[in-house]
């Protein structure tokens, strides 16, 4: 179905006008907060790095740990 070039016009004004009225809603928002997610994003870090650090530990704590007593230890025997 083809359109005729005034109902084109219209088709693009109309689009052109649905456009500039979500960018004029977009402009009346109220700004977000800006520390609040970079707060909840070191949050996540800490907690991230205190479990890690706090595994590491356990693991440390349950598992036998005997560091080589040498270089030659750690290479492969042919």
């Amino acid at each position: 179905m083809k359109l005729t070039q005034e109902e084109r016009r219209r088709v693009y004004l109309a689009q052109r006008a649905a456009h500039q009225a979500m960018l004029d809603r977009l402009d009346d928002a109220p700004p977000r907060p800006a520390s609040a997610p970079a707060a909840r994003r070191w949050v996540a870090r800490m907690l991230a790095i205190v479990t890690l650090i706090g595994g590491g530990l356990l693991a440390f704590s349950v598992l036998d740990f005997h560091p080589p007593t040498s270089i030659e230890a750690l290479l492969p025997r042919l």
